[in-house]
């Protein structure tokens, strides 16, 4: 059975995606394959030069690499699903690992991600922390036990829905979750009962990552989430699913995220319990990304 198969989806960001192919080839961990999905980009990704340097080299140090092209604009979450069955076609991979095309991971984060699903989790996953300007750590005793947590009433309405993985940290620690952001690494038995699409979701990928946490938790599995595990987000402006509705799309998908809470709200309150509940002011923090609906 092949080990991991590292899954990125890209549209438009060849620059952003070699700096990615570029840090994983530093990565302390390394018995991995690689698979990339170009979502219709204007221009086919091996037109770039330094992208085919990036891609023969790292074939040239013992890794497999595919990459294929979408018959059709795909959108996020068809994509991520479209680029999990590929993946699986090719081998019997145990776990998956999805990045962004337009993140750099640290050395050790492959690393850390083992070690998250050593500590007896299903999914694993990190902080996604901007590139560009300055540090700034939190002491992770505020998150209180839990991150990226989130508290419904009984009508399924958001109290709190925790943002807490955009931040570093002060120190690494593992923590349960109640959902990932963007990356993660991901077990094949998750995979075999958990699909990204269907979906009600726009071609935007907006809280997809959140409906799949909240799949996977109904059906038995954990989401941990290391501290000290970074990754670097570029926060590119375009490319991606970046479209000129994108306002728009996230709207939209914001609404499918509360319409599917509340319709699941009984099975999602008996796991998002209320114990050691944040006082007001903390649940004023911009950290608890509550958004209209409209």
């Amino acid at each position: 059975m092949n080990k991991l198969a590292i899954l990125i989806n890209v549209k438009d960001r060849p620059t952003e995606c070699a700096l990615l192919l570029q840090s994983l080839r530093t990565q302390t961990y390394q018995d991995f394959d690689v698979f990339i999905l170009d979502d219709m980009s204007g221009t086919v990704m091996n037109m770039y030069h330094f992208f085919n340097c990036l891609v023969t080299r790292i074939k040239s140090e013992g890794h497999r690499i595919f990459l294929k092209r979408t018959e059709f604009p795909h959108g996020v979450s068809r994509a991520r699903q479209a680029i999990v069955d590929w993946a699986f076609s090719k081998g019997d991979y145990e776990y998956t690992l999805r990045v962004d095309d337009d993140v750099v991971l640290e050395q050790d984060y492959i690393e850390r991600m083992f070690k998250v699903i050593e500590k007896g989790y299903d999914i694993a996953s990190g902080v996604t922390t901007p590139m560009t300007g300055p540090v700034f750590k939190r002491d992770p005793k505020y998150l209180r036990g839990i991150i990226n947590r989130v508290i419904l009433d009984k009508e399924g309405n958001y109290i709190m829905n925790g943002d807490d993985c955009g931040w570093r940290y002060t120190d690494s620690v593992i923590l349960p979750a109640h959902h990932f952001r963007s990356c993660a690494l991901i077990k094949r038995e998750v995979h075999d009962k958990i699909k990204y699409y269907p979906t009600k979701f726009s071609k935007h990928g907006f809280r997809e990552e959140q409906i799949f946490s909240y799949k996977a938790q109904m059906e038995g599995f954990k989401v941990g989430i290391d501290t000290g595990a970074v990754n670097y987000h570029q926060m590119t402006p375009s490319g991606g699913e970046r479209f000129p509705d994108q306002v728009d799309l996230v709207k939209f998908n914001q609404k499918i995220l509360v319409e599917y809470t509340k319709e699941n709200k009984d099975k999602l309150n008996k796991i998002f319990t209320h114990e050691n509940m944040p006082d007001e002011l903390e649940l004023q923090k911009e950290t608890n990304l509550l958004m209209e609906e409209n």
